[in-house]
Order: structure tokens, then sequence, then C-alpha cells
């Protein structure tokens, strides 16, 4: 399971009112770096296949008794209980193949960068936004895995519950064992593709932690080029003389920041359904700095798990000498 990161926020120009220290800055988007030849990626882990199958659930009759209503009531649950898990499959099945494109994306760009001695900024930009869209499966992977994990519990609270019927006629006592035996199917089904999923999960988060050091290592700053990412790829690069619409400042070590995102970006979409979110991790100083790319990531996962889509969410990094702390602003367009 996922440890959620908490941060706190300073709102830019939405809470600017409520909220002090809001200012805009001048940024340094390309300061001069020594670049150093690339090494080979890590090898990208395997996405799974697993979905979930219900098991078919045998239909009841009624007895007339008792417990032939608590058997009734447990297997319209255990019915339901599959319809919502099935639900899953397409969304399991979309986000794995989308980490599959973007890893294979990253790859692509990562070789471009090993031909050469001298990485440009661009290919650096170009293989740091695939990483980061391939985070964002990652992270929309790990909310999958949860809805899973609730309906593994709930299978097994209805185990349980079945001991509690006793007594009860012939037939009672023989659709009882037929319906534990459904039951138990169905909770051990969904046991599996939870640790399944978990082990995913964990290779893909071992796989982007070694990518982002090494990238981290080249020094290179990232220039504000836009990343091809569906409706987002036609917008310009964010204006960092303009005021954000939120800004996040890392001024210590444990910042919450979830639930103030979570208003802003509810009123930008009240505003604008179809908003793009472009998301900026500024280092303090005057270069980029893996911490604050590191500070963006999370901003970006936590915008995806806001039930925002990764396609409306653009990532860039600057620096700025005026600023005391790192920062990730957010533009809405």
């Amino acid at each position: 399971m996922l440890r959620l990161k908490s941060v706190r926020l300073a709102a830019g120009a939405l809470a600017c009112a409520t909220l002090a220290g809001c200012s805009t800055v001048s940024s340094g988007l390309f300061p001069d770096a020594a670049p150093t030849p690339q090494g080979p990626t890590a090898p990208m882990p395997q996405t799974g296949t697993s979905i979930f199958t219900p098991v078919g659930v045998t239909p009841g009759v009624n007895s007339g008794s008792p417990q032939s209503m608590q058997i009734a009531s447990l297997r319209s649950r255990l019915v339901a209980l599959q319809g919502e898990v099935s639900a899953r499959n397409a969304t399991l099945s979309e986000i794995r193949q989308r980490a599959a494109g973007e890893g294979a994306t990253y790859r692509i760009a990562r070789n471009e960068m090993s031909a050469t001695a001298t990485p440009s900024p661009q290919a650096y930009q170009k293989a740091t936004a695939a990483l980061e869209r391939l985070a964002a499966a990652t992270n929309a992977l790990d909310g999958e895995m949860r809805i899973i994990a609730r309906g593994s519990a709930e299978a097994n609270k209805l185990m349980l519950e079945t001991v509690g019927i006793r007594e009860g006629n012939d037939e009672d006592k023989q659709q009882l064992n037929t319906l534990r035996g459904e039951i138990g199917q169905t909770a051990n089904q969904l046991d599996r593709m939870v640790n399944e999923i978990s082990t995913e999960w964990a290779a893909q988060s071992a796989f982007l932690a070694k990518e982002r050091a090494a990238l981290a290592a080249l020094g290179l700053p990232a220039p504000p080029v836009t990343p091809s990412t569906g409706v987002a790829s036609s917008l310009p690069p964010p204006s960092m003389s303009q005021p954000a619409f939120v800004k996040i400042k890392f001024d210590s070590a444990s910042v919450a920041y979830r639930e103030t995102l979570a208003s802003a970006v509810s009123t930008a979409r009240r505003r604008k359904p179809d908003a793009v979110f472009d998301v900026v991790g500024v280092s303090a100083g005057r270069s980029v700095v893996p911490e604050a790319t590191a500070n963006a990531t999370d901003v970006v996962n936590t915008l995806t798990s806001l039930g925002v889509d990764p396609v409306k969410i653009r990532v860039f990094n600057s620096s700025s000498p005026t600023i005391g702390a790192h920062e990730v602003r957010i533009y809405v367009r």
C-alpha cells in the first residue's frame, strides 16, 4: 500500500486574499549545466494482465425460513460486489496500457539521450515528461488496488456473516454451503489480485525512483517545451511573470496541501470543465535541483488522485534566485 505524502499549501492568485507571502517572481528557465554521458535505463517492469473474473453465483430458493432470507441477502450482496469489481476491469486495463506506452516512450527518449555525450535540454524534457506520465499511471494503479482491496475486505466480511447463520432446514444448509464456497472463491481471487497489483506497483515505483535519480544526476534544467499530451499540446508554456492560480511553498519537511488543492481544483473545474493544469517545479536558486522536481511530481500525482485527467496536466521545471524555498506553481488554462 502506498504512503500518502503531505505538504502545506500557499495559494497563489486564488488564495492571495487569505494567505500571506503571495508574489510573482521571474525565473531562469535555462541555467547552464554540464551534461554527462548517459548510461542504459533500468529494465522496464512488465505490466500485469490479471483481471477479475466473477465466480458464478447459484440462484437460491426461498424456503420460507428466517435463515433463507439471510442467505438471500448475502447472495445479493455478493452479486453486487462482483459487479462493482468487474466494472474496474476496463479501467485497470487502460491504466496498464498507458503505463506500458509511457514506459516505451521514456525508453526511446533515454536512448536518444544516450546517443550523445551532451544531451540537449529538449531531450531531457522529453524523457522527464514521459517518466512523469508513467508516474501518473503508477499512481492510478495504486488507486485501483485500493478499490479491489476494499472488495476483498467486503468478501471476507460476507464470509464471516455466513458463520452467524445457524440452524435452518436442510435446504437452507445446502444453499449456505454453496454460497460459502462462492464467497470463498471470490475472496481468494480478490486477495490474489491485490497482491499481484501491489507487486506490480512496487516494481514500477522502483523503476521510477531509479530513473528519476539518473535524470536528476545530469543537472540539466528542463526547458518550457510542451509535452505531447492531447489537448494540452497546443497550448504555449506558462508565463512565469503571471500570478499562479495555486502556489505551494515547500518551506518545511512536512507540508499538507491536498485538501486546499482539492478545493482549488474543484473551483477551477466549475469555472472551466476542460481546464488544463500547468505544474511548474520552481527551484530556489539559479539552477533546477532534484528536490524541486520531486515536489512537482508529488503535486502531479495528487492532481491525478483528485480525478484530473493526466492528459490535461503538463509539467515544467524552472528556477528563481529570488525565492527562499522551493515552490510548485500551478497555472490553469
